[in-house]
């Protein structure tokens, strides 16, 4: 500006505004021309203002409704993605659905076994099992040597399992879990061959008559006088507040361990009087007086079963919402529910109530039981025991941390070593052989991501148990379980990739080779 002419320095100002410094002093400074051209300059200043002002809000405006339109755009876009992949998920169903309808076709070959010609070959295969007649189940006709010493293992009924050629040929008969000596097993009638599938139904009927005694005790309990009036609930609570202090450790449990038998003690001695119920109710088999019994009677108080029944919902829970995370801390909930189901003082007739626990792990995880489904289809899920949060289903990741917990509570509980012990052990390892077997003996096409999670479940952390019972069979088993199983899954599969995971694991850590 220094260098710019006078005359382009005075275009810069209005008439009035010019020399300034010299006209400052002067009188017409204030006149009327002055202060008009002051203010037409003063006017053209603001409209040039207002109107750059409008311009930036009509700018503002339009890049507003730009951006609206162009959020607009992503959120059709985002609807039409959703409702392609809703119709996809439909069609995908609607196929899911079209191929579960030709299962009803494999039933047919399950009954047609005919016994007859097998029963003089049924001896060398069964060595005396529960009280159910079990001359029928050889549907292994042809046994190894190596199925004999599986047969050898476990004290009780394990005549179902031994396979011919693979040590987990399909098992019919599913009897009763408590190792009994059963004078009456060569008496039974031959209609024992499909036993598997009536234990089953059995354990639905236990869990609706536990219901019942709730129901009914909880009414019993509210009425005036009754000495199951604030007594049932503190029970209630005191065995589950036990259960849930159960951990690892030696003597760590000793306390929640002697509140939960003191609370049942006091049932079955009759410190809190209830009605006796008839036992036979909540049992699988039928079961005769037992020379030597402590509770040999037809009745036992309806106090003590229903508490039982609370320590086997406590039990459950514990194995859901510990074990799901930590497949390790099934471990002493497994100990604990052998401790107390082994106790000549809870058991009937010589045998435990297991059952009772068996019935609730039926509902809640009937995989175990040789249920199968199809992850993706409502009646699937109803048959895989798949829960739900109200209305709708509980999500696939809470779904599987629940049955990686009752799969590794299942291992727990049914691979004890009772063998130092004078107590009978209530649920032995012929019914993990089973449940194994039931597993990796379903079809291809009836495969489910459930049965890997459970299967991964059992064998993870419980392998050393399972080949000490079983030997060289359980050996065979794991890799029928880990290597061969896997291959029916198909390539959608996560959880069945998890299983050749664990082979690798046990490879690498264990040194257990099964490839």
């Amino acid at each position: 500006m220094s260098r710019s002419s006078p005359t382009r320095r005075s275009q810069l100002l209005s008439s009035p505004d010019r020399k300034v410094a010299s006209r400052f002093l002067l009188d017409d400074r204030n006149n009327e021309v002055s202060h008009r051209d002051a203010l037409a300059a003063a006017q053209l200043e603001h409209d040039r203002v207002r109107k750059a002002a409008i311009r930036v809000y009509e700018l503002h405006e339009l890049q507003i409704e730009h951006q609206r339109i162009v959020d607009e755009e992503r959120r059709e876009e985002e609807r039409l993605k959703t409702e392609a992949l809703i119709v996809a998920e439909e069609q995908r169903l609607r196929e899911l659905r079209a191929r579960t309808i030709p299962r009803p076709p494999p039933e047919p070959p399950r009954s047609p076994t005919p016994p007859p010609p097998v029963k003089s070959v049924a001896p060398a295969s069964t060595n005396g099992t529960t009280p159910t007649k079990e001359s029928k189940p050889p549907a292994s006709t042809t046994p190894p040597s190596e199925v004999k010493k599986v047969l050898a293992a476990p004290p009780s009924s394990l005549p179902n399992k031994p396979p011919p050629t693979n040590p987990f040929q399909k098992t019919n008969g599913l009897a009763a879990p408590q190792p009994t000596a059963a004078p009456a097993a060569p008496v039974a009638a031959p209609t024992a061959q499909p036993a598997r599938s009536p234990t089953v139904d059995r354990y639905s009927q236990i869990h609706q008559e536990l219901k019942k005694l709730r129901k009914e005790l909880q009414s019993l309990s509210k009425v005036a006088g009754s000495p199951l009036k604030g007594k049932m609930g503190t029970f209630r609570r005191e065995i589950r507040v036990s259960i849930g202090q159960l951990t690892s450790g030696r003597g760590a449990n000793a306390v929640p361990v002697a509140k939960i038998t003191a609370a049942l003690r006091a049932s079955l001695d009759g410190k809190i009087p209830s009605p006796l119920i008839n036992v036979s109710l909540f049992v699988v088999d039928k079961r005769q007086p037992a020379e030597g019994a402590i509770n040999n009677d037809a009745t036992m108080p309806s106090l003590f079963i229903y508490l039982m029944n609370v320590c086997a919902k406590g039990i459950i829970n514990q194995f859901i919402n510990e074990a799901g995370a930590n497949t390790k801390a099934a471990d002493p909930v497994g100990v604990f529910t052998a401790q107390i189901f082994s106790q000549k003082d809870f058991q009937w007739r010589g045998q435990s109530l297991i059952d009772i626990l068996m019935a609730k792990y039926r509902i809640a995880c009937p995989v175990l039981f040789g249920h199968r489904g199809n992850d993706k289809t409502e009646r699937g899920r109803i048959a895989l025991g798949w829960k739900k949060d109200g209305t709708s289903w509980i999500t696939e990741q809470n779904h599987n941390d629940r049955m990686t917990g009752l799969g590794a509570g299942f291992a727990s509980l049914s691979l004890r070593d009772f063998s130092k012990t004078t107590k009978t052990n209530p649920y032995p390892p012929v019914n993990y052989w089973k449940a194994l077997a039931g597993i990796v003996n379903s079809p291809a096409n009836e495969t489910s991501n459930t049965q890997y999670v459970v299967l991964r479940a059992m064998i993870e952390g419980h392998e050393q148990r399972f080949l000490s019972f079983y030997g060289n069979a359980a050996f065979a088993a794991l890799r029928l379980a880990l290597i061969e199983f896997p291959k029916k899954a198909p390539e959608t599969a996560n959880a069945a990739g998890s299983l050749r995971a664990l082979a690798d694991i046990l490879k690498t850590e264990v040194g257990l080779v099964l490839a």
